[in-house]
């Protein structure tokens, strides 16, 4: 539908700031890797990534010198790919949800439209992909964002994503899917966690 906006859903990004993505950074500064992979599933024109971007220097300071955070956005539409790889944004698209402080601090005007700053962009990675169809290589992930995007599938697609998903998924990673979906009767390899009102799901590794 490529129907998204910045900070979609704002609750979840709260959490992720909050909680998730800095258990995540203490985990892997104990371990000493000094990287953070996320990947936006569905990432439409590239809100979803961007307000990415724009949490691990708000939240994060220091993260963006002295950390490779890599955020991979995935469509099924090449024209909004496209989008999202140029991060210029109409006043309009700006306006559904990015707070006028990220927008003095992220962005830059050009002419009538928003261009995301070369800091963000640089963070951002963005490719075509049918995640009903095979998945080429794609590395292991800390961060895995599918929201809203399951709902569209037959009950046998999610069962292989989900599946998928937790071929590429940290150990101590997160899934976040969509406050609609869940893993419950679909795929039973994976553990709910319940964070204010949010939920994610990680591996069951007891299986």
């Amino acid at each position: 539908t490529n129907e998204t906006s910045f900070f979609r859903d704002i609750k979840p990004f709260d959490v992720l700031a909050s909680t998730i993505l800095p258990e995540l950074i203490e985990r892997r500064s104990a371990a000493g890797r000094r990287q953070l992979d996320i990947w936006c599933m569905a990432s439409s024109s590239g809100q979803e990534p961007y307000s990415l971007a724009i949490l691990v220097p708000e939240t994060f300071p220091a993260s963006v010198d002295s950390w490779n955070v890599r955020i991979f956005g995935t469509d099924i539409s090449s024209s909004v790919v496209e989008r999202a790889r140029a991060g210029r944004f109409s006043q309009l698209e700006i306006s559904r949800g990015l707070p006028a402080s990220y927008l003095v601090r992220y962005f830059e005007r050009e002419g009538l439209d928003w261009q995301v700053s070369s800091e963000l962009r640089s963070m951002c990675r963005f490719e075509l992909m049918n995640l009903a169809a095979p998945w080429p290589p794609a590395g292991r992930f800390d961060l895995v964002l599918c929201r809203n995007v399951l709902i569209y599938f037959s009950i046998e697609t999610k069962r292989d994503i989900l599946r998928r998903v937790r071929g590429v998924l940290a150990p101590d990673g997160h899934l976040l899917l969509g406050s609609s979906e869940t893993t419950m009767n679909i795929d039973d390899g994976w553990v709910r966690r319940s964070y204010d009102r949010v939920s994610t799901y990680q591996t069951d590794t007891d299986r």
